[in-house]
């Protein structure tokens, strides 16, 4: 390892956990490089990214269960990189959690505690706090085996937290519950962490557990952080294009900026606000990137500043209805969606529509 360790006393402002120019492989190939963050005590932080991109990995490289190549791991201000994982003040959770069967919920949630030679009142009593914060009182004497599968990764949850880690590291918590289970083992996650506000990094594919859980949220792409910042920043404002199309939920338009610093599409000229406009000369191609409640549908103007869209299909989604319109003609023409509520539905294939943008939720990048 190339990196100078840190073997300072703990201050009081060390966070939780901080990655610094971490490398980690993948196999004999090149994987995660230059991953630097923190996470603070009590913070939930989210790393989300594309099936492969090394999230998992990542976990395990801080757990101690993964190589790393350079870089450093630091925990409350300690250098742990070279330590066993038994010794880095860090519990790794898989996202298929696995109890003892032939002992109780009690007996699990202590194991980590005997192991460490705990014994008598203060492990009891840690267990039921551990059981009480994710809403499991009542199951400590219950037998491991007869637990249902939201039960399991609850009584999984709080035997991690049992332990008292530094640092909580979630994998795919929530990706193998129903839709219930995982509102219920979601916010058993809240309480359990509210317990004694260890730092938690969880690695999710889903954007709705993300908003949820998470204070903080670091996009993995290509290997590298793309972005980190709140989940109200990351999906009103990604950084890049790449992280974007990465979110899923962004409709795109290409264009080319003209003259005047204003952009030309297929929904005509839009007049970007300048302090949000791109740093490009004229004719340089770029992409509008907005959501569906952005473009809307409007009476025709009587002055003929009109762009006009063929209604071509519907679709419905669990949070709304979108019609799917075609704007431009020829090669030039593209598919748009447009929120609509259920008032507006009664709309024909072939019907034409008058649309307009609002630029408030339009983001433009270059192409």
């Amino acid at each position: 390892m190339s990196a100078i360790r840190s073997q300072s006393p703990r201050s009081p402002d060390d966070p939780a956990l901080e990655l610094r120019a971490l490398h980690a492989p993948f196999g004999k190939r090149s994987g995660l490089t230059d991953i630097s963050l923190r996470v603070d005590h009590g913070e939930r932080m989210a790393i989300v990214g594309p099936s492969g991109v090394g999230k998992s990995t990542l976990l395990r490289a801080i757990a101690g269960l993964a190589a790393v190549d350079d870089g450093c791991v630091l925990v409350e201000g300690v250098d742990v990189t070279e330590r066993p994982p038994e010794g880095r003040g860090v519990v790794y959770l898989h996202q298929m959690p696995v109890l003892f069967p032939h002992l109780s919920v009690g007996e699990n949630v202590a194991f980590p505690l005997r192991v460490r030679g705990q014994r008598g009142d203060a492990v009891r009593q840690r267990v039921r706090e551990a059981l009480s914060a994710v809403r499991l009182d009542a199951f400590e004497s219950r037998p491991a085996h007869t637990l249902s599968g939201g039960q399991r990764h609850r009584a999984a949850l709080a035997r991690a937290i049992a332990a008292r880690p530094a640092v909580l590291l979630l994998d795919e918590p929530l990706s193998a519950l129903d839709p219930a289970l995982r509102s219920d083992v979601g916010a058993a996650i809240v309480a359990a962490q509210a317990e004694y506000r260890p730092a938690m990094l969880l690695v999710s594919h889903d954007l709705d557990d993300v908003a949820a859980l998470a204070d903080r949220v670091a996009i993995l792409l290509d290997g590298a952080i793309a972005q980190c910042t709140e989940p109200e920043v990351l999906f009103s404002r990604p950084a890049t294009l790449a992280v974007a199309r990465f979110l899923g939920i962004y409709q795109e338009l290409a264009g080319h900026v003209r003259a005047d610093g204003a952009i030309s599409c297929a929904l005509g000229v839009i007049d970007i606000p300048r302090e949000r406009r791109v740093a490009l000369p004229a004719g340089s191609l770029v992409t509008l990137c907005f959501r569906a409640e952005s473009v809307r549908l409007r009476p025709a103007d009587r002055e003929g500043r009109n762009v006009f869209a063929t209604v071509v299909g519907m679709r419905h989604r669990p949070r709304g209805s979108t019609l799917v319109l075609q704007v431009g003609e020829g090669a030039a023409a593209s598919l748009i969606e447009a929120a609509v509520a259920a008032r507006d539905v009664a709309r024909d294939v072939g019907d034409e529509v008058c649309v307009m943008l609002d630029l408030c939720g339009v983001m433009v990048y270059p192409s």
